[in-house]
């Protein structure tokens, strides 16, 4: 019995907690299915527990990253990242057309949402005084409507909201400017996410699912890598990949698991992480070219942020298990915030281009781009963000047992259903489900995603 119920359970990892007088214990509790609760305190867990408590240490000493190490970077230097583009960048989110310098913006904004700090949304939205319409010449152009979207979601100003459903009605009337490259995911898709956001109109995330999945289909490879280009290059572009990685990511928040789309585009993105990790490089970071063993080949900032993006979103929602991505996913962050400078500015990034010729020299040759280029900082101000999100979803809890009326405890339940809050940010639907006590542990609090849970060993 013992040993039939320790394949069901797992220990994910031991952090210490916030507060160092605490400590965390996360856990993988797998059953017959994503809502059933298994038992998963036993002697033989208990000795399984000590040894890796013992094994801390030793990961310590052999260079592991600590929980607090990884969180405390991503809050310094994504503060760094989002101070340097809000304050110093020249820039203007009103006047701007450009899709990365957008992209900025809005990522300054989640960076300060995950750690309930409106001063980067402040600054930007006393900024953001535009009048006049969005242009829907391109895609690039068009995916400018994902910022005031996303300022509406925290300030409820219609001028905002009705710039960028513009936007989003005229991409769709444009059926996504569809132009087989693997960046067009990321222009359409998060543009219509950040309007069924601020509008709960699911004809958005309809139609994006669909848009999603069929540049999956025809862009994904055996590997799990993209293309760039379904026609014009058969390369896999390390930034190209990124966008691909990063509009999964926006999808991964918003898709209900009863979707017809849901299980289609859960199978591509997952096959889409093994293969990043697959690439990803000793040092932790991703190259410009990725497979590639060409000299030429480089470390390339942008791309490493986006993935860093997907994998810790991925991990925090519960559909990557960790005991398979989260070193990596750790290891790509504490690589790529090594290329940020004291400024803020973010180096080792790939100038933009569009594919002409398609061969490996093309990207291999390609151009850097000064430091700071905002398809740097937007990707890497979405990568701090993830990991804070990650660490945000650990609930520290104490060691000190305390009496839980189990009547009355909720979890988040496995529903189909979501809502947003002021400021866009996901949550689950509640329900009350009574839970039997335990002889030993007490769950704290349940993913609604996944079999993932807290539990307080006493």
């Amino acid at each position: 019995m013992v040993k039939q119920r320790c394949t069901q359970i797992s220990l994910i990892s031991i952090v210490k907690s916030f507060n160092h007088q605490r400590k965390l214990y996360v856990m993988s509790i797998r059953g017959e299915g994503n809502n059933s609760m298994v038992p998963f305190y036993t002697p033989a867990l208990k000795i399984t527990l000590l040894a890796c408590l013992l094994q801390v240490p030793f990961a310590i000493a052999q260079g592991t990253p600590s929980d607090d190490d990884v969180l405390q970077s991503a809050i310094d230097k994504g503060k760094l990242a989002a101070s340097y583009w809000v304050n110093s960048s020249g820039k203007n989110p009103s006047t701007t057309n450009y899709y990365a310098d957008i992209c900025s913006y809005y990522g300054a904004c989640l960076f300060g949402d995950a750690q309930d700090d409106n001063t980067y949304y402040t600054k930007i939205n006393n900024s953001y005084n535009r009048t006049q319409a969005i242009s829907t010449a391109n895609i690039d152009e068009c995916s400018c409507g994902i910022l005031p979207l996303h300022l509406f979601l925290h300030n409820d100003k219609q001028q905002q909201l009705q710039l960028g459903l513009a936007a989003a009605d005229a991409n769709m009337q444009k059926n996504g400017f569809v132009r087989n490259a693997i960046d067009d995911t990321y222009m359409t898709g998060s543009l219509h996410i950040q309007a069924f956001k601020a509008t709960d109109d699911k004809k958005y995330l309809n139609f994006f699912a669909d848009y999603m999945t069929m540049y999956q289909g025809n862009l994904q490879q055996s590997n799990g890598l993209y293309w760039h280009h379904k026609d014009l290059s058969h390369q896999f572009w390390g930034r190209g990949n990124g966008w691909g990685a990063a509009s999964s990511a926006e999808l991964l928040r918003v898709l209900p698991e009863d979707h017809e789309k849901y299980d289609t585009f859960i199978d591509h993105y997952k096959k889409h992480m093994k293969g990043l990790i697959d690439a990803q490089l000793q040092s932790g970071m991703w190259p410009q070219l990725l497979k590639s063993t060409d000299s030429r080949n480089w470390e390339e900032s942008s791309g490493t942020s986006m993935f860093v993006f997907a994998l810790f979103t991925g991990l925090e929602l519960g559909v990557l298990d960790t005991a398979t991505y989260l070193a990596p996913a750790k290891k790509g962050w504490m690589a790529v915030k090594d290329h940020l400078g004291s400024d803020g500015k973010l180096k080792d990034i790939a100038a933009g281009f569009w594919p002409s010729v398609g061969d490996a020299n093309e990207y291999l040759n390609a151009n850097r781009a000064e430091n700071g280029n905002s398809h740097g900082t937007a990707g890497f101000l979405w990568a701090a963000t993830a990991v804070i999100r990650y660490y945000n979803h650990l609930t520290a809890i104490s060691n000190k047992p305390t009496q839980v009326d189990y009547s009355k405890l909720t979890i988040a339940s496995p529903q189909k259903v979501h809502y947003f809050d002021l400021i866009g940010r996901s949550h689950p639907s509640f329900v009350q489900q009574r839970i039997q006590p335990s002889t030993a542990g007490i769950i704290v609090r349940r993913s609604s995603t996944v079999s993932q849970s807290i539990v307080q060993i006493p």
